[in-house]
């Protein structure tokens, strides 16, 4: 018989590595599938127990100790007394049923485990709920010698028939007053292109009922508008209450920009200056409350991280976006140990839900959709909402051009609006790609895009106020007349209401606060 040869065990490299590579392959594969494989784990989770950053960890669990106390020496006196009943059972020549007295231990014992379960519970969902806000909010949490106590409650949606602006008026009701009652200064955030469909007189009276509250109307996205128009505002809301203009954030790619010199840097930290001497000149033993107010994608939020940006780290505070409804809790956030602000969801005001009563539903839409109140997802109607818009730039002969330069609008057909805005919008959709099957254009989708390029600044439009608009015509038609609130004129303003803004002024000392660092007239 022939003897085989022995053979060489011998390999290359090439296939000694790649065996090792498809062993690790399989090991990895099969470690995922085992992750998959769901027969072998248990379908509770682990209890992570109460985590280590959470503030109040020692008081919970001196709580739990002193519980778990209790409960022992209730068992025990409990046990006690039975064995006494038992003896004087046995005394009297009764029989005992020793079953029933381990059944009754047993029950008793399964009640104080669910005491201590229900109180674990309670701690480890406040601990859930610290860590969900604490992501966002860094450093910026609250003392535990410093808490302001109110109910934060949120908006129950019952009713599925219910409109948006009931549901914003539940959120006015239940939101804005507990702001209200928290703060001691309110900052009412404005949109700078139409703050006056963004105000609320409603919100104002509010302000000034609350004893010892002060209020502050801020414009935002000053760089939305030109020097001329947030100069008349200015003017015209400094007659009301004390205004300040403000950049929370930078304009979108391709936005037009007005007034470089208001950066952020500068108008944030002047609303700091102002806030801080307020805090300094209000004796307060705590730290003052400021709360921050406004519709929705109005830039609230975006101010406070501004704030706190300046002021403690680049970190955000609260999380911000281009669309409504990114806000959608009350959260604190602590500057110093003297300012603390609270940020608060968008609401649309009761003003504008009384108005709208008599518009239609489409109409009220477009409103809000042009004032970005509304989320796009919620907008039923883009093409009635572009439709206001044009309406509105027609009115502008600058604003008018504007349009026409960034779309590089040809001659179109203008008998009447309803023509205009279907060819407007056949050629963004053309010139966009908005197009459907066959190349049929997408009035729909060309109207979203049209409302997101005014969203971002991209197209640029602005409103002057009532006053402003019919001066020249009140002081030809009627020089020494009567004003008229009803005809949009500007009546002078109360002696009560500049006593108002004069005192409150000083106390934040906004004299000169324009003047000096914003160069505004």
């Amino acid at each position: 018989m022939r003897v085989k040869k022995p053979t060489s065990k011998r390999v290359t490299t090439r296939m000694r590595e790649g065996i090792k590579k498809k062993a690790a392959a399989k090991r990895r594969k099969d470690k995922k599938i085992a992750k998959k494989d769901v027969t072998w784990k248990s379908r509770h989770r682990k209890d992570p127990g109460i985590p280590a950053s959470f503030p109040y960890k020692d008081q919970i669990i001196s709580e739990l100790e002193e519980s778990r106390r209790l409960e022992k020496e209730r068992k025990d006196e409990l046990k006690l007394q039975k064995q006494r009943e038992k003896e004087e059972a046995l005394a009297r020549g009764e029989d005992v049923d020793d079953d029933d007295m381990e059944e009754e231990d047993l029950d008793e014992e399964d009640d104080g485990a669910n005491g201590l379960a229900a109180l674990l519970e309670s701690a480890q969902s406040a601990a859930k709920e610290y860590n969900g806000e604490g992501d966002n909010e860094g450093n910026d949490m609250i003392d535990s010698d410093e808490d302001v106590e109110y109910e934060l409650s949120e908006v129950e949606d019952d009713e599925e028939d219910q409109t948006s602006l009931d549901k914003s008026r539940k959120s006015y009701d239940k939101i804005f007053k507990s702001v209200v009652e928290a703060s001691d200064v309110v900052l009412y955030v404005l949109d700078a292109r139409d703050p006056e469909s963004t105000r609320s007189k409603k919100v104002e009276q509010a302000v000034l009922q609350s004893p010892g509250k002060r209020l502050i109307l801020l414009l935002n996205k000053v760089d939305l508008v030109p020097t001329e128009a947030l100069n008349q505002w200015l003017n015209f809301l400094n007659s009301s209450f004390p205004t300040l203009p403000i950049k929370a954030s930078p304009g979108a790619t391709n936005a037009t920009s007005f007034n470089k010199k208001l950066t952020g840097t500068i108008t944030s930290d002047s609303l700091m200056k102002a806030l801080k001497s307020y805090a300094n000149k209000s004796n307060l033993k705590r730290s003052i409350i400021v709360g921050v107010i406004g519709y929705p994608n109005v830039g609230k939020s975006s101010i406070i991280n501004a704030l706190t940006k300046r002021h403690n780290n680049n970190s955000r505070a609260c999380p911000v976006g281009n669309q409504a409804g990114v806000t959608t809790s009350m959260r604190e956030v602590k500057i110093d140990n003297k300012l603390k602000i609270l940020d608060s969801p968008g609401i649309v005001f009761p003003d504008e839900i009384i108005n709208s009563k008599k518009q239609s539903k489409q109409q009220q839409m477009a409103k809000l959709a042009l004032l970005s109140a509304i989320p796009p997802k919620s907008i039923t109607d883009p093409t009635g909402a572009v439709k206001l818009l044009l309406k509105k730039f027609s009115q502008n002969t600058e604003m008018a051009e504007g349009l026409k330069k960034y779309y590089d609008l040809p001659p179109l057909p203008s008998t009447d609006l309803e023509e205009f805005a279907k060819h407007f919008l056949i050629h963004v959709a053309r010139t966009k790609g908005r197009l459907g099957k066959g190349g049929v254009p997408n009035l729909e989708a060309a109207a979203m895009s049209v409302l997101n390029d005014w969203r971002d600044g991209r197209v640029i439009g602005w409103t002057l106020p009532k006053a402003s608009k019919q001066s020249v015509a009140d002081t030809e038609v009627n020089m020494d007349g009567p004003k008229s609130s009803l005809r949009g004129e500007k009546e002078p303003p109360k002696v009560e209401q500049t006593t108002v803004v004069t005192s409150w002024a000083k106390e934040f000392d906004l004299d000169g606060l324009l003047g000096d660092n914003f160069g505004l007239e």
